[in-house]
């Protein structure tokens, strides 16, 4: 009870509202250290870009291949730079309840608004619905800033159902999901808004964000905005003005873009499309490889063909 009550007097507010751009990790080679410069680089250029907020260290950060300490400290930089008024979302992601809950904490100290938590999947064939609800609920009931459930049955192999993201919404300290599958997106809007609830459900892809706000999302958290955020903050803004035949054309603009770097080429292709649009993007660090120049050339194609370049 008394993890209970210190969440409800010490938890922050957040609003999930609008774009929230996945910060890429940029390295520097051969060591693969860090990049701060550079991370600073990127985020002067971001914050002319109307983004909701930063999420810090989650996939497209390559969040697997950061030790604790790595990702706290990207919370705090990112912290440091951005303006105040926008959200700073940190990964804290750990298959063990008690370490995701310790880093909430620390996060929580280096100025995160909030934490983005993906299911424990490694002993997948023990995540059954009792434990995922233990392990969001502890982690909800310790963590001092609210919680977003990161649902990506892609990367976890276990997708949480709708009737369990109903459960875990009436948590006080749970403030929404981010899912990647656009056929249930309206599902759990259903679920948790028609209750009542305060618990917002994110689009995963900009490939969808249009129909997800359609149904009801109240944004995303989407890694096309890394390399071409303007589009997709100005697709939302048409959206939320009811301005649907012009979100219709950027949605359309955008779709193969997104399916190119996101479903397709992953991390590696998005740092490429960042290093052509200006950004750096930089290398991955292993195992993950470089993107190839045979898709280097089909990612300036598809910018030229499609009018980003």
């Amino acid at each position: 009870m008394a993890a209970r009550r210190f969440v409800s007097s010490a938890r922050r507010t957040l609003s999930l509202d609008g774009v929230f751009v996945p910060l890429t990790t940029p390295f520097n080679l051969p060591r693969q250290e860090i990049n701060y410069e550079k991370l600073n680089f990127n985020l002067n250029k971001y914050e002319k870009i109307p983004f909701a907020g930063y999420v810090v260290a989650g996939s497209n950060g390559e969040a697997p291949y950061l030790v604790p300490e790595e990702r706290i400290e990207l919370v705090r930089q990112v912290r440091r730079t951005v303006d105040k008024s926008k959200s700073v979302i940190g990964g804290a992601t750990h298959e063990s309840t008690k370490i995701a809950c310790e880093l909430c904490k620390e996060m929580a100290k280096v100025g995160a608004d909030g934490v983005l938590v993906m299911a424990p999947f490694y002993f997948k064939k023990r995540m059954t619905d009792e434990a995922i609800m233990n392990h969001y609920t502890r982690v909800a009931d310790e963590s001092p800033i609210p919680v977003v459930i990161y649902n990506m049955p892609f990367v976890t192999g276990i997708d949480i159902s709708i009737p369990v993201l109903a459960k875990l919404a009436h948590h006080p300290n749970i403030r929404g999901v981010k899912d990647g599958d656009v056929r249930k997106l309206a599902g759990i809007v259903m679920a948790t808004k028609g209750i009542g609830l305060e618990f917002d459900v994110l689009a995963g892809s900009a490939g969808y964000l249009l129909p997800a706000l359609q149904a009801g999302c109240s944004g995303g958290i989407n890694g096309l905005a890394g390399a071409l955020g303007k589009h997709v903050c100005d697709l939302y803004t048409l959206a939320s003005q009811h301005k649907w035949n012009e979100a219709l054309k950027v949605h359309l603009q955008i779709t193969r873009i997104d399916t190119l770097l996101l479903a397709e080429l992953g991390v590696p292709g998005l740092k490429a499309a960042m290093d052509i649009l200006g950004l750096y993007g930089g290398p991955c660090r292993e195992p993950m490889l470089p993107t190839s120049a045979t898709d280097i050339q089909r990612i300036e194609a598809t910018l030229k063909e499609d009018n980003f370049l």
